[in-house]
């Protein structure tokens, strides 16, 4: 139906969110559409290059739910973070200032939290690939100078090394400094990385799991005030990415926090439902893209196997 189409898959940053990406992995597997190439952003290049790796969506799921629960997870930090969903005891409150005034107390004088090794011994365990060319489909990673405010995208060399750069959280994850560059978090740049795949595929399907700034709390201090800037401001430039898509897979995480963890098992079930509440469409879209003609015939999944059977 749409196995002549180069399908393109761009999967969002979002931190603890990207397992959302997981759940839409499996049902799009589940229903043969196989992505030809992927784009990674932050979290999504890490369940990119897991995804590329692997080829399966259930063992990207089995390992991802085994590495939270591991002691090299604990080991990255993120408890020094404060998560913004709302809980209005007076000990969660409490917690939640001592955690902005570390945030604060460190920030004058240093430019992370965690040392970027601590990611890279992560994403080694997670999917083992240590190369581009140990993948069994191509990924695009994106990660984002400050210096120049230029997005870098990496589609060969370390694999490692631009996933950790792609998900080095600024202010949290050691920046990677190379060539008079600073290399921090690609969605500081391109938040759900859809216009990389433009020239390389015939149909883009983005998993938008950006935080949005609705229903949100009123921000109460420096730190919240800082955050819910920088989310306006990436909400904007999201949607203008996202227009670009062919399609779009939105799962539901009700703006939880980058370092809520703790509800991975969740999003993973919401990405799932998201992505089964939109199957029907998007097999609808496909069918109506396979009929329209295409200016260049690209090589897809599907081809590729048939050279190898008939070849």
């Amino acid at each position: 139906m749409y196995k002549s189409l180069k399908i393109g898959l761009a999967l969002g940053g979002g931190g603890a969110r990207g397992a959302c990406h997981i759940g839409v992995l499996k049902v799009l597997e589940a229903n043969g559409i196989v992505p030809d190439i992927v784009a990674g952003t932050s979290a999504g290049s890490m369940i990119g290059a897991m995804y590329a790796s692997h080829h399966n969506a259930k063992v990207v799921e089995s390992k991802y739910l085994e590495h939270i629960q591991s002691e090299n997870f604990n080991e990255l930090g993120f408890r020094y973070i404060a998560n913004s969903e709302e809980d209005e005891s007076i000990f969660s409150q409490i917690m939640k200032q001592i955690k902005n005034q570390y945030v604060l107390m460190v920030s004058s004088n240093r430019k992370s939290i965690v040392k970027n090794e601590r990611l890279a011994k992560a994403a080694e365990i997670l999917f083992g690939s240590k190369q581009f060319s140990d993948l069994k489909i191509p990924l695009l990673v994106t990660t984002t100078d400050l210096m120049s405010g230029n997005s870098i995208i990496y589609k060969s060399g370390n694999l490692i090394d631009a996933v950790v750069q792609s998900s080095s959280i600024p202010g949290f994850i050691e920046p990677t400094l190379k060539d008079e560059r600073m290399l921090v978090d690609g969605g500081v740049a391109l938040p759900t990385p859809v216009t990389p795949l433009i020239d390389n595929c015939d149909f883009i399907i983005a998993v938008n799991i950006t935080r949005g700034v609705d229903n949100q709390p009123e921000p109460s201090n420096i730190v919240e005030i800082s955050t819910r800037s920088r989310d306006v401001s990436v909400s904007h430039l999201n949607s203008f990415l996202l227009s670009k898509a062919n399609f779009v897979i939105k799962p539901k995480h009700d703006n939880l926090h980058w370092s809520a963890f703790d509800q991975t098992e969740q999003f993973i079930e919401s990405g799932e439902i998201a992505a089964n509440s939109s199957i029907e469409n998007l097999l609808e879209e496909l069918e109506n893209a396979i009929n329209v003609p295409l200016e260049t015939k690209k090589e897809t999944f599907w081809t590729r196997i048939k050279k190898r059977l008939f070849s």
